[in-house]
């Protein structure tokens, strides 16, 4: 992970209260700009209807509160914080390269802008959320701001309404709010379970039980297996590793064993073919259209594999652009024509080796920041926001699985995780009780 840094006005990190060069200086952290961030955390479902170069209706609020948090920190002074600087570079040089290169320049830079536009969300995110308190109301959005769209997403059921369940006709009985993908929608369900189970909001547990279960059928109703993956692998990594903040390693060591050895038992004792078998003969459509097109998913999964694999090695180590893969299979009149629907494969066959050594860097430093923010304690006031900091360590690894089987780099709620996480290691740790325990 790199960290660039930027500095506006003429101090660092100066009081709200102070006077310069004769002006009262811009209240920080200003209530206006965390309370468009939080609107846009939010709205971030809000996809639809899309407008040029994929824009959406809640880019309007992402770039309200870029414009105010750059006006407010040049202001007061702040100290910005850039990271995953360098291996966005990385991300977006490969990029650069072989849209020049490849069959679709203007899609490739196209799309290389989308990457900066989602990148400076990140960042206007991390550096509004440098105090608690921002981080709260932003979190607070998150938390209900999921279970509305949750209920949303019912009522569109209910009532036959296409724009709220996001049903169409080629993808059956699936739902997808907003979003445009049954399984991008499945992803956002997953990680808001996480950040209510990290911030504990609603904090009445009868409310929050239930908006865990309103999460849960949501995401059934998306027919995504690599959802139920994800949920399945991210509630195990975040109950590990909440066990060994608790108890220690040999707890959370005994734990797994004893997970292990129930997941063999099951798969021992269960016939997936089956189930299958069960789910395509089943009276509910979202079965049928989920569990009952794993085998066929598993196939077409494979398919893309192989073409992937066939594009770079016919492209080259530079890759043939953002944006490519699909031109390219229809001129080759490929047997499965499909965009890569693999955030790391998308990454070699487009951007080449550079890009995904840009992929490598940029997982590897969000999983190190997440790690840290169970092995480091954080101070009061963040610890108050982030009960669980567990909960979003398996949120980024049940993201980073999932991102082996759907493109996710391009989802705005992906790099609003990223935001939360980076925020919590540069704003949140407690440095004093770090130093202390390094000397002990």
């Amino acid at each position: 992970m790199s960290s660039a840094t930027f500095v506006g006005g003429r101090g660092l990190d100066r009081p709200r209260s102070r006077q310069v060069a004769g002006r009262r200086q811009v209240l920080s952290p200003p209530r206006l700009r965390v309370a468009v961030a939080a609107a846009a955390v939010a709205a971030l479902p809000l996809l639809r209807p899309s407008g040029p170069a994929n824009s959406a209706p809640v880019d309007l609020l992402v770039a309200l509160a870029l414009i105010l948090s750059v006006y407010c920190g040049v202001g007061n002074g702040e100290r910005w914080r850039f990271p995953y600087a360098f291996p966005m570079l990385l991300f977006l040089g490969g990029g650069a390269i072989g849209a020049l290169a490849g069959p679709v320049p203007i899609n490739g830079l196209s799309a290389l802008v989308q990457d900066v536009v989602l990148l400076t969300w990140c960042w206007t995110l991390i550096n509004i959320c440098r105090s608690a308190s921002s981080l709260r109301v932003v979190a607070r959005a998150w938390a209900y701001g999921s279970i509305v769209w949750g209920i949303l997403l019912f009522v569109g059921l209910a009532t036959g309404t296409a724009a709220l369940s996001g049903r169409t006709t080629k993808d059956a009985s699936r739902t997808m709010l907003t979003f445009g993908d049954p399984n991008v929608a499945a992803n956002f369900l997953f990680i808001s379970i996480m950040v209510i189970w990290a911030t504990q909001i609603p904090r009445h547990r009868s409310l929050r039980l239930t908006g865990y279960a309103l999460l849960v059928a949501a995401m059934v109703t998306t027919g995504s297996n690599s959802g139920l993956v994800s949920i399945i692998v991210g509630v195990m990594v975040a109950g590990f590793l909440g066990l060994y903040r608790r108890a220690g390693a040999v707890a959370a060591v005994t734990m797994i064993c004893f997970a292990l050895c129930g997941l063999y038992a099951v798969g021992s004792n269960i016939n997936l073919i089956s189930i299958q078998d069960r789910a395509q003969a089943s009276r509910w459509s979202f079965i049928r259209d989920g569990i009952g097109r794993q085998e066929s998913s598993v196939e077409q999964r494979g398919s893309i594999l192989h073409e992937s694999l066939h594009l770079y090695q016919v492209g080259g180590p530079f890759g043939a652009g953002p944006a490519s893969t699909k031109p390219r299979l229809q001129a080759e009149q490929a047997p499965f024509v499909k965009e890569a629907h693999d955030d790391y494969l998308a990454a070699l066959t487009e951007r080449g080796l550079i890009g995904l050594l840009g992929v490598a860097l940029l997982v590897g430093g969000v999983a190190l920041q997440a790690i840290a923010l169970v092995r480091r304690r954080l101070t009061p006031d963040f610890a108050a926001v982030i009960v669980r900091p567990n909960a979003l360590v398996g949120a980024i690894a049940g993201t980073l699985l999932t991102m082996t089987v759907v493109e996710l780099l391009h989802a705005r709620h992906v790099w609003t995780l990223f935001a939360v996480v980076a925020a919590l290691s540069l704003w949140g740790g407690d440095r004093v009780a770090h130093k202390t325990r390094k000397r002990t």
